[in-house]
């Protein structure tokens, strides 16, 4: 559910500042010095504030699901906190003021740093209509701005009908029509690939639409985050957006899961099982290659 996302931003760490100009395929799992920033951090912190506001579904009681006003209440404190936790995780400067300061008030950023945490709203959704209402509260405490916003409910957006099963090309109609306006139509992700590395862009505009492609343009979970990282750019926080998706298409292996246990702290570790048993799902539909 959440390995996802921080298997992308750990296997991009490295490359944010020097990019990965090889080959997708040569591209080391995990190179040396791979670590968790900013992004696993955060996606950590949406995730422990959605369990600390999990509650017995009035229908069913063997149902668990998230009470948006706790939610809004619990998030904000929670990214302080965990961010307080990791104040070596590589925070923007703008976010790196508002944590470290008792301010209500958000920073009004439209930035990507909305939607690279906000995956764990997909999965402890009961529908598509309560994970967009959670994701919009994920990014409110800091990325008040509309395009803000509008990242992180896309990304969540994305993870959401993959679970469901949604047809890549059916996908790419609906993006169109419903993320057009507020992030940009899909690119052509040949183009992309031919002129890498990319620029870094951190506005939501410029890396939404670019983290979709590469799923949907993909075939399995490993080949969408080397292609991400790959990319260039702020190639973690793509990665990790694209690499949360792809869970939801194809699930995560196994060996990578392992993999990426042996370079995080315990407590994101501890984080991410209990997330898993606390939203317990069936497992992800697989996306047609």
């Amino acid at each position: 559910m959440l390995y996802g996302a921080v298997i992308g931003d750990v296997l991009g760490s490295t490359f944010e500042f020097n990019n990965w100009l090889k080959s997708p395929e040569e591209l080391p799992i995990f190179p040396p010095d791979a670590h968790p920033t900013d992004d696993s951090v955060l996606t950590c912190a949406v995730a422990d504030a959605l369990i600390a506001s999990a509650v017995r579904d009035d229908v069913s009681e063997n149902t668990l699901r998230v009470d948006p006003v706790q939610f809004q209440r619990k998030v904000r404190g929670a990214l302080r906190d965990w961010g307080c936790a990791f104040p070596k995780a590589g925070y923007g400067s703008r976010f790196m003021r508002w944590m470290l300061s008792d301010t209500e008030a958000p920073t009004g950023s439209l930035g990507n740093g909305s939607a690279m945490r906000a995956s764990g709203c997909a999965w402890a959704a009961g529908s598509l209509f309560e994970a967009l209402e959670l994701a919009a509260l994920s990014a409110l405490p800091t990325h008040n701005h509309p395009e803000g916003v509008a990242g992180a409910q896309a990304a969540v957006w994305l993870i959401y009908r993959l679970r469901e099963g949604a047809d890549p090309e059916n996908l790419r109609r609906e993006w169109n029509g419903l993320w057009g306006q507020p992030l940009g139509e899909l690119p052509q992700l040949t183009v992309l690939e031919a002129s890498r590395p990319i620029r870094t862009d951190l506005r939501c505009s410029a890396t939404l639409p670019v983290a979709a492609a590469l799923v949907l343009g993909s075939s399995s979970y490993e080949e969408t985050v080397r292609r991400a990282v790959a990319l260039g750019g702020d190639c973690d926080t793509i990665a990790a957006i694209a690499g949360a998706a792809a869970e939801a298409a194809w699930g995560v292996p196994e060996d990578l899961r392992a993999k990426v246990d042996a370079l995080l702290p315990i407590r994101l570790i501890e984080l991410i099982r209990r997330f898993e048993s606390v939203f317990a799902v069936s497992a992800p539909k697989r996306m047609p290659a």
